[in-house]
């Protein structure tokens, strides 16, 4: 025969609150992390451009700046 054990409505009425405080706290704590390194990253130029011409693929590495007018003289 099985014994069927059943908690008191009070303690599953804690657990189910301090789960939810639990999900709660490491939401947060997630959001945080995210902002802050989000604000406080390094700066590194060189591996935006990279990552700038990798999204161009095969085209030329730059695009050609089209030549001055020539001046001239009256």
């Amino acid at each position: 025969m099985a014994m069927q054990v059943s908690m008191p409505p009070a303690v599953s009425v804690f657990v189910s609150t301090g789960l939810s405080l639990l999900s709660l706290t490491l939401l947060l704590l997630l959001c945080v992390i995210r902002k802050k390194r989000r604000m406080e990253g390094t700066y590194r130029p060189s591996a935006e451009e990279r990552k700038q011409t990798g999204a161009a693929g095969s085209e030329k590495p730059g695009l050609p700046l089209p030549l001055p007018k020539e001046e001239r003289l009256i």
